[in-house]
């Protein structure tokens, strides 16, 4: 789309490197400029810039929808003739909604890329005559895909990391510590990703809140990020609320992301609703201890005890119970290098490479021969 930068973005930015490393370069297709065209500038990334007024799925309602599909028809499948595409590889329900049946109706193949949970509805039931391939992220997003799918036509990859960036944990502390004015004595409790209220960050600061205040322990918590400013100006009210507006950071958009990470003593990840949890990995890479809601994408990647630990959604006791277990115990170091060695063997880049080359194989030979 264009209009935001997150775990997603990352995910493709390292197929789009392994892809350019093995002779394959991609054109990259945005929609809105803004953060993701930005960033593209900055890391001298070239892209195709299509603006578009109405994309489908941008409301929920079925007719928008069929609107959105037919008013950028014309545009897309013009577009896709001109340059010779082959595959299609949409990377956002919106994109999916609008780009896959120009595509197919141009006789190229899409690659449905599904990286949040499917509603139950049975309008997704369609999508199975619109796309040639379906791609998932995690078992909770796979077991969302509509059951009329063939599981021929369905993989799960899980998301590519950079799993050899590791950051120097002493160094990083000192940047981010300069960059926030955060003191060097303080232990720091870090949540990174986009602020929306499925993310539970109210929750993070309830039980922040109530676990600065029961403990005899200094610390902080800081949390970046960007996103609605609406729900961000609630989130600094509750904050004044429960009294820890001193203690409490809102650092916005940071454009390193890791060596963030890096700098944390504890990342918290409050949803039990994330489609996968990248924020997670990055930490098991970056040796930083993971404390996160059980549930969805979550606890597929967190084995509890052994590579971080896992709290009951909502649950401010056991948050802080499972909390206490990292600031009094001498077993985070034995997780985070644990975390470290099964994030570097499970998320390669290079795994998540020949998994998706291999489907593009298939889709290209599939079509050549109708």
């Amino acid at each position: 789309m264009g209009d935001s930068v997150g775990g997603s973005h990352r995910s493709i930015l390292e197929l789009y490197y392994m892809l350019e490393s093995n002779s394959i370069t991609p054109i990259f297709v945005i929609h809105r400029m803004g953060p993701l065209s930005e960033l593209f500038d900055a890391i001298n990334i070239q892209y195709e810039y299509i603006p578009v007024k109405y994309l489908a799925g941008e409301s929920p309602s079925l007719l928008k929808i069929i609107f959105g599909i037919i008013f950028n028809y014309l545009k897309l499948i013009k577009f896709i003739n001109k340059n010779k595409i082959d595959i299609v590889h949409g990377n956002d329900l919106r994109i999916n909604l609008t780009w896959s049946l120009p595509t197919k109706l141009s006789r190229s193949a899409y690659l449905w890329h599904q990286r949040s949970f499917m509603s139950s509805s049975i309008f997704w039931k369609s999508s199975v005559l619109l796309a040639d391939h379906f791609v998932s992220i995690s078992k909770y997003v796979d077991q969302s895909l509509p059951n009329n799918i063939p599981r021929l036509k369905k993989t799960l990859i899980l998301n590519p990391f950079d799993v050899k960036n590791i950051y120097d944990k002493n160094e990083s502390r000192r940047w981010l510590n300069k960059l926030y004015s955060i003191s060097k004595k303080t232990i720091l409790l870090g949540y990174i990703g986009r602020l929306l209220d499925w993310k539970n960050i109210d929750f993070l600061l309830r039980g922040f809140a109530k676990y600065a205040k029961n403990s005899v322990l200094q610390v902080n918590l800081i949390i970046v990020g960007t996103g609605d400013n609406e729900y961000i100006d609630i989130l600094k009210q509750l904050a004044c609320q429960l009294g820890v507006e001193d203690i409490v950071i809102f650092a916005g958009f940071n454009a390193k992301p890791n060596k963030v990470i890096s700098a944390f003593d504890v990342i918290i990840a409050p949803s039990n609703r994330e489609p996968f949890g990248r924020t997670l990995v990055e930490a098991m890479i970056q040796f930083t201890p993971v404390l996160a809601a059980r549930g969805g994408g979550h606890s597929e990647i967190i084995n509890d005890g052994i590579t971080g630990r896992l709290y009951s959604h909502n649950n401010i006791g056991n948050f802080m119970s499972q909390l206490d277990k990292y600031m009094n115990s001498r077993s985070a170091h034995k997780i985070t290098n644990k975390a470290n060695t099964i994030a570097s063997l499970k998320y390669s880049s290079q795994q998540h490479f020949e998994n998706i080359v291999q489907i593009y194989k298939q889709l290209v030979c599939s079509h050549s021969q109708k």
